[in-house]
Formats: structure tokens, sequence, C-alpha cells
């Protein structure tokens, strides 16, 4: 099987000023993201926004990244949605246009759901897939932990590859890693990259990947980095994660990358002072 290894981006899904899907942008950031060392990148994650779209923009956001010219990347598709129909058409775009892997997390609106309710929604997709399958474990906003009791639910499985594990608490990367030492443990938290290599992790799926890809692509053959990508990544955190690397890419000329209610751009004030801090550390390049 398959398995996703390496540094991965969850990309932010690009919207113009008028609130459409911006195509042009998406393809120039996965380009850049390819030439800066990056393995791999996430597409429609929770950077890139995907309760806040439509179908039929998830599909044509898909078809971007996957006909964009990029032929080194590894790609990732979510296929998170409530309604079991739509994740099984999620699965069907990402073996259609040739995704390497797919991102499912539980269905978070049910949050009272059963462990045996929740582990048959996993199991129907992971019967479905074409793709391998790497659970999303993000209760901070899910509100499900996927805990041992669910994972043992769920079982073992041909089409099951590994979790990524976005809690970025240390506890649950030295419960989780070992669990997935035969599969692909992929940490989602760009503090703990080092840590999570360090316990057999095959990789990373961070947001500070979308915009200082080389800093985080280093870290496995230069673990000392971690310390710099540290200060990154709570410079993002300190102004809004999301906002954040959205102001960044549009600084860096990609696109205008507006903001989708309920989440909203930067003030600009935030965002030179943004700039400004940014500048001090010398990690992005303009």
């Amino acid at each position: 099987m398959y398995l996703p290894t390496g540094a991965f981006a969850p990309v932010p899904t690009p919207f113009t000023p008028e609130g459409n899907v911006d195509a042009p942008a998406l393809r120039a950031h996965l380009a850049w993201l390819e030439q800066e060392g990056l393995s791999g990148a996430l597409i429609l994650g929770t950077n890139g926004e995907f309760p806040s779209l439509s179908f039929a923009e998830k599909r044509a956001v898909a078809y971007t990244a996957a006909r964009g010219g990029r032929p080194k990347l590894q790609l990732m598709l979510c296929v998170g949605s409530c309604a079991l129909p739509e994740t099984l058409e999620l699965l069907a775009l990402a073996k259609e246009y040739a995704f390497d892997s797919v991102l499912c997390p539980p269905p978070w609106y049910y949050r009272n759901a059963s462990v045996a309710g929740l582990a048959a929604f996993f199991r129907r997709v992971l019967d479905a897939s074409r793709l391998p399958v790497l659970l999303y474990h993000i209760p901070q906003l899910t509100g499900i932990a996927l805990g041992d009791e669910l994972l043992d639910a769920v079982g073992p499985h041909a089409n099951l590859a590994g979790i990524k594990d976005s809690t970025g608490d240390e506890g649950e990367l030295a419960r989780l890693a070992p669990r997935f030492r035969d599969g692909a443990y992929m940490v989602g938290s760009d503090k703990l990259i080092a840590r999570a290599l360090e316990a057999g992790g095959r990789g990373s799926i961070t947001a500070a990947a979308s915009v200082v890809p080389d800093l985080v692509a280093s870290i496995r053959a230069q673990p000392g980095q971690q310390g710099k990508l540290n200060s990154v990544r709570g410079l993002l955190e300190k102004f809004g994660l999301g906002p954040a690397v959205k102001a960044i890419l549009r600084r860096k000329g990609f696109g205008a990358y507006a903001a989708r209610p309920p989440l909203l751009n930067l003030e600009e004030g935030q965002e030179a002072q943004l700039m400004t801090m940014l500048d001090m550390f010398g990690a992005v390049k303009w």
C-alpha cells in the first residue's frame, strides 16, 4: 500500500474578492511548494475550508489541484462530510483525479453518536475507497476524539493507511505513533515535527508548510531547525492561523486569497504588523 511520506502542506483554498475559487492562484501555489522541496499537499483540509465549500466547488478545487502540473507532489484529498453519500462521492473523485490518498474526519455534527455508529461510518468509507485512507484526528474542531475504543472498533482494514494527528498533544503522539508504526502517522502540528519523526512518524501535514515549505521540509535532515519553525508557527497562531497564512500568500503575489464568512481576513493594521514581525525572523522568502 502507498503511504504518504514527508512534509505536506494543507493548502488554503484561494477565493477571489467576489468569493469564487481562484484556480490560477491554487496552481501557482502548488507549483511553488513543489519547487521549494515539499513532498505533498493536502487539498480541502481544515486550512482549505472544506466545510465552507459546495460540492461543485470541492470538485473544481480537486480537479484544479490534480491537473495543476506538479508531478512530484503527492496529493491527498480530504473527503470530510457529515453526509456519508457525499463522502463516498468525494472518494470516487479522488480516484478519478488520481490522488494518492484521502483523509477522512468523523461526521462532526453528530457529536453524541455511538462508537459503533462512528465505526460503521468509517468502515463504509474504507470499504468504498480505492485509495489509502488516513483518519483525521482533530477533536478540537470536530468534537469527536479518535480514541482507542473507536480505533479498535474500526479495526484493521486493507485500506486503512494511517492517521493525521492534529491535536498538538505530545500524549496523543505517544499513543498513536506506535499504533500506526506499520502505516503512516502524520503529525498535524508544526511544533511536533521533529518529535514525531523521532517517534517513527512518516511525516507532517502542517500549516506553516504553506508559507515556509523549505523550513518545514528541512526538519527531517536538520531537527535543530525545529526551534526556528516553532517561532514562525507561534507568530501565525498569534494572528490567527488561517488568516495569517492567507495574508502571507497574498503578499507573495499568488492571488487575493479573500476570506469566506464566517472567516475574515486580517485587518490592514494586523497584516502590516504580521509582515514586520516575519521580516524580523527572516523565514519567509518574498
